[in-house]
């Protein structure tokens, strides 16, 4: 009797083994399992572990972005990169006796701007006597932006001896996105149009080696470009270049 109930029990014991082993429902956690991270629905697999692990949700890491700085570079993601203009981009040319083409531009604040090239750099007629910073700017540059305080400052400081002409060379700004930009960054000189400067553009191209690169700017002095900054400028180096003009 005695032993009928044991071999009875061994049977038991063996059936509900079998049993859990069918059901999945018996886990050996002394082998190795593969630890792995879901990223996008996926499942990548990075490496195995000799000790047994807990069975929790797996969290995707977390990606932090690299900032990425202005480069001499067409093809960076950049905001402060332009492509350069084509030739087949160019308008038909206004020229003058002396050669140099006429442009005849008009600022997003209604102001109409004369501008007439010169073998080594550019005449304004409406801003006779005058330094005259040329800038070529993008609505999406941080460096851009972080320059027009500086412009700010110039302008304030010498407002009876220089004038600013700010182009938006990237994207058309409708009316109301550059309203927004002139009143967040105080901005009281005129901005013209990237589409209505294209030929202007491709002269600083071809004339001064601009690749594209933002913010790129030009100090000219009766008709003589005297400095050019390509990349953000800080308000000490462009400061002390138009004090030196002033002398």
């Amino acid at each position: 009797m005695l032993i009928l109930k044991k071999t009875t029990l061994i049977q038991i014991s063996i059936l509900t083994t079998t049993l859990f082993l069918n059901t999945g429902c018996l886990e050996f956690l002394d082998e190795p399992s593969p630890e792995v991270v879901v990223i996008n629905k996926q499942q990548i697999k990075t490496r195995v572990l000799s000790a047994p692990v807990s069975r929790q949700r797996a969290v995707a890491p977390v990606l932090t972005p690299i900032p990425v700085e202005c480069t001499d570079d067409i093809n960076s993601p950049s905001g402060c990169q332009k492509k350069p203009i084509s030739s087949k981009e160019l308008k038909p040319k206004r020229v003058t006796m002396e050669g140099g083409e006429v442009h005849k531009l008009r600022s997003i604040q209604g102001k109409k701007i004369t501008i007439v090239e010169r073998k080594n750099g550019f005449y304004f007629p409406q801003y006779k006597n005058k330094i005259v910073i040329l800038q070529m700017f993008g609505k999406n540059c941080s460096h851009c932006i972080k320059e027009m305080p500086v412009l700010h400052k110039i302008y304030n400081k010498y407002r009876k001896n220089i004038e600013i002409i700010a182009i938006q060379v990237e994207d058309k700004m409708g009316p109301r996105e550059a309203r927004r930009l002139i009143q967040k960054h105080h901005i009281k000189y005129p901005i013209i149009p990237g589409d209505d400067a294209t030929n202007l553009q491709y002269n600083v191209q071809s004339t001064y080696g601009w690749t594209g690169i933002l913010p790129y700017t030009l100090v000219v002095q009766n008709g003589v470009t005297e400095f050019t900054y390509p990349g953000e400028v800080g308000y000490n180096e462009i400061n002390s270049n138009i004090r030196s003009l002033l002398r």
